[in-house]
């Protein structure tokens, strides 16, 4: 029996984990961005593959373009780009994104996710990103097809590459079908 997806780019989901909520960003989120955005503990750990520019801005009109951009992109069904609240404060402390691309493999093609995770400094601890990255794997599935996830963990996001590992994700070589270093990869089991 084939499980419909939910399309995410009609109605945008809502995730709570319990500690965080995440919802498609908003211009609103501007303000609590820039002090992720800004913060010089975590642009070393952005992932800004592919993207016409990187992730340091310190004015808070070159975060409203950003994150307008990013509304284009979901509006164009491009990618989808989450706000993550910290609960107990209300405050925004990051973004996700995720989209789906083909790739090729030994075994052929497939669909990957394709997840970018960017926090402010402070949170960028095992227990946050265990509750995160648990999340968009059991909920993920039911709004994109995909046999795999992609994230990027440069070698100095130690707490980072630690929950991968912890998580049964493998790092992965650059290829032609991914030009980039610091990838690893996540099969997707059959029954999530």
């Amino acid at each position: 029996m084939e499980i419909k997806l939910l399309d995410p780019y009609t109605v945008c989901p809502v995730f709570d984990t319990g500690g965080f909520l995440l919802r498609l960003v908003q211009q609103e989120d501007a303000e609590d961005l820039l002090g992720c955005y800004s913060d010089p503990e975590s642009i070393p750990l952005f992932n800004s593959d592919n993207c016409l520019y990187g992730f340091s801005m310190h004015l808070l009109d070159d975060m409203k373009a950003t994150i307008e951009a990013w509304l284009a992109e979901y509006r164009a069904r491009g990618f989808v780009r989450f706000s993550i609240i910290e609960q107990t404060f209300g405050k925004v402390i990051g973004t996700v994104e995720f989209f789906t691309r083909t790739l090729q493999s030994a075994g052929g093609q497939h669909e990957a996710g394709i997840l970018r995770l960017d926090l402010k400094s402070g949170y960028e601890r095992e227990p946050v990103l265990c509750e995160i990255l648990e999340l968009l794997e059991s909920r993920f599935g039911e709004y994109f097809a995909f046999s795999s996830i992609l994230t990027k963990a440069v070698p100095q996001a130690t707490a980072r590459i630690s929950v991968l590992h912890r998580l049964g994700y493998q790092r992965i070589e650059r290829s032609s079908d991914l030009p980039y270093d610091d990838y690893y990869i996540k099969e997707r089991n059959s029954g999530s």
